[in-house]
């Protein structure tokens, strides 16, 4: 437990009681005047979401009111063309004038025209549909939509009209809005259309007039009304339930709201002419209010407002009162120490005259003394200073007996201490005699292992070696048929020539020279090819031995080479070689070269033990594919291992021909390309007088 002096005890409890009342009245304040502000934020919201409603609304009327005017002009246009006051050309000229006079003067429209329903005006005149749209800030008149390639009548924002003519409708002038789409005719913006429908004298319907308006100027202006400081504005199609404007991801423009988490709820509960709202809606871990705003023209204008922006400003003037009222506490709290400092002065002139009392003398080994204390006042202090002086008579004596004891012990540690410095040097000794002896066994264990891999690598050499030295072995006997048969081939050309020379040459002598050289061009030929495909062989052994690289492989088709390979040593021990494998061919993904040295280690170390002394015999090469693996088996009908030899086949350095020149590094090899390059397993049966049999379980890829 903490000790506090009375001083001190009497300065934290004014400061607890001045914290606790003050944040007391703060807590009040703050949330009496939060509370207020937060409900005149509310109102003010709304304020904002009726202002920007209605700037909706007026635009919406004012392009009802538009087209309403160019669907009576172009009645009035359609009446002179049939009274015969205006032919095809001068309605086309009136036309031009009057949409270029119209939107010249109405900025709000990107574009409109007027259209005529098929031959209405003329029998040759099938369309008809003079059309203005602002470019760079002017209006654009165009003829470029009157083609059967656009057919306007059949386009989505005419057939709206077309459909029912305005049936449905009791007004004198129907008026149909088009759902929000893309201008695939240039400028591909958003935008929406509103037609009109022309009716001739008698209620026939003649054609309709339309009013583009681009909704860029509409978003970018919502986009730029902010209720809160951090707030998100969104516009969307109430009809459609598409998104219009969506700063917060722009790539929704044009989807659906129900993509929104929240969108399914804002069209459930919107409702004209009043502020609706979401609220606590969690977006990316965030809490929000959202308010939207339902218009009389079918749009819902809406804002998505984070939860601490609302409480911001409070936040900050209570926060700004909070400072203000610390600083006055701590003003307390300073003047309150400064009047305890002088009622308490003293008591601590008592508290400093003991202090001193007491001292550490260094001479002394750091001895504590006391000394009588000297004080001449006379008040409620004089008793105590009196009856502590007889404590510090006591307390003298026994510190000088404590002084003794502690000379003995220091003199005892000294001993000590030269004893464990004696011991100290004795086990530095030691530690780095161990240190050098280590160092000299890690520096053999190094140059032991640079010894294996320079054998180990030795023995690959070798082992290719002793293969290269078998295919030319093989490959003398028809390199010295094809010598001979070329021999026998030049003679009986040069005797040949020499009978056709001297004019000798009978027709049977040439049938008989003739086939006697086929003859031994066949030969020539045959023993060319067999010396190739042994090259060929060997060449894709050693050079995949070589590259240890992994690739794509016919599994069989290279055994078969590897065999082939290894036949010619395999005949002088008059040893058969087979390969067997269930159904076609197949394809893995694997190290060659590893499977080759794999294979041929396998071979030779059966030819060199499991055929010693043995007249003939027979090694069998299976190939087995499974869904993931693939198995290879190698079998012999030699001699056979005991259980001891067996055990120690993998190990390095193992062998029983050592004094044949074995390095017992072959079927260690071995055992390290199937388990770190191949990535598979190994293991090996065999009994004396059984033969032996090598499983290898390796990947497909």
């Amino acid at each position: 437990m903490i000790k506090l002096s009375i001083k001190t005890r009497i300065l934290v409890f004014v400061i607890l009681f001045e914290i606790f009342a003050y944040s007391g009245i703060q807590f009040f304040n703050k949330y009496i005047y939060k509370k207020e502000l937060i409900a005149l934020k509310h109102k003010e919201i709304q304020q904002t979401f009726i202002a920007s409603t209605e700037k909706i609304n007026n635009l919406s009327q004012i392009m009802e009111r538009n087209v309403i005017d160019l669907a009576i002009t172009g009645e009035h246009l359609y009446a002179l063309k049939q009274d015969g006051f205006l032919d095809v050309k001068a309605l086309e000229t009136s036309a031009e004038k009057l949409l270029r006079a119209n939107f010249s003067s109405f900025p709000q429209a990107i574009g409109g025209g007027i259209w005529f329903e098929p031959f209405v005006l003329d029998e040759t005149v099938k369309y008809f549909g003079p059309y203005v749209f602002r470019y760079e800030g002017k209006a654009k008149f165009s003829w470029d939509l009157n083609t059967p390639e656009y057919d306007y009548h059949t386009q989505d924002w005419y057939r709206i009209a077309s459909n029912n003519w305005g049936e449905n409708q009791s007004s004198a002038k129907p008026i149909y809005w088009t759902p929000p789409y893309r201008d695939d005719a240039g400028s591909f913006s958003l935008m929406m259309t509103v037609d009109a429908v022309m009716f001739d004298n008698n209620k026939n319907p003649i054609g309709i007039t339309t009013v583009d308006w681009e909704l860029t100027t509409l978003t970018q202006f919502l986009e730029s009304v902010s209720i809160t400081e951090n707030s998100l504005p969104f516009l969307i199609h109430q009809a459609t339930g598409k998104i219009l404007s969506y700063p917060k991801n722009p790539q929704l423009i044009m989807q659906q709201v129900e993509t929104l988490p929240w969108g399914q709820d804002l069209l459930n509960t919107s409702k004209p002419n009043i502020l609706n709202s979401l609220e606590n809606i969690v977006i990316n871990h965030n809490k929000y209010n959202i308010y939207f705003y339902q218009t009389q023209s079918g749009f819902i204008f809406g804002s998505i407002s984070p939860l601490i922006d609302l409480e911001k400003e409070a936040t900050h003037i209570t926060d700004i009162t909070f400072l203000i009222g610390s600083a006055i506490g701590v003003i307390f709290i300073i003047l309150v120490y400064i009047l305890m400092q002088i009622l308490f002065r003293p008591f601590d002139k008592v508290l400093n005259l003991i202090k001193n009392s007491i001292s550490h003398k260094e001479k002394n080994n750091g001895i504590i003394e006391v000394e009588q204390i000297d004080y001449s006042n006379k008040n409620e202090f004089t008793p105590i200073i009196k009856e502590l002086n007889k404590v510090y008579e006591q307390v003298s004596s026994y510190m000088q007996e404590i002084s003794k004891n502690n000379d003995n012990l220091r003199q005892s540690k000294y001993v000590i201490d030269k004893l464990n410095e004696d011991l100290e040097d004795k086990v530095a000794l030691r530690t780095k005699q161990l240190a050098d002896k280590t160092q000299e066994v890690l520096t053999s264990l190094e140059q032991l292992k640079n010894t294996q891999k320079q054998l180990v690598e030795q023995e690959k050499n070798a082992s290719l070696g002793r293969l290269v030295a078998g295919v030319a072995h093989e490959i003398n006997t028809p390199l010295g048929v094809c010598i001979m048969s070329a021999s026998f081939m030049v003679s009986k050309l040069n005797c040949l020539n020499e009978k056709f020379e001297s004019g000798k040459l009978s027709k049977n002598y040439f049938k008989i020279c003739y086939l006697e050289l086929n003859e031994s061009a066949d030969l020539l030929s045959n023993n060319l090819k067999r010396a190739s495909n042994l090259v060929t062989s060997f060449k894709e052994v050693a050079v995949d031995q070589s590259a240890n690289e992994f690739r794509h492989f016919k599994l069989c088709d290279y055994l078969s080479k590897i065999m082939r390979s290894l036949q010619p040593k395999l005949t002088q021990q008059n040893i058969d070689l087979k390969l067997i494998f269930d159904g076609d061919d197949f394809e893995i993904f694997s190290n060659p070269g590893a499977i080759s040295q794999v294979i041929a280690n396998i071979i030779e170390n059966a030819l060199n033990h499991g055929f010693n002394k043995l007249d003939s015999g027979e090694i069998t090469v299976t190939a087995t594919k499974e869904t993931y693996h693939i198995i290879l088996s190698v079998s012999d009908n030699g001699k056979g291992m005991n259980d001891e030899t067996l055990k120690c086949i993998f190990d390095p350095f193992f062998t029983t021909t050592r004094h044949k020149g074995a390095t017992g590094l072959g079927m260690h090899i071995v055992y390290n390309l199937v388990s770190q390059q191949l990535n598979g397993e190994i293991e090996c049966d065999s009994k004396i007088g059984q033969g032996t049999t090598i499983i290898l379980k390796l990947p497909i890829t």
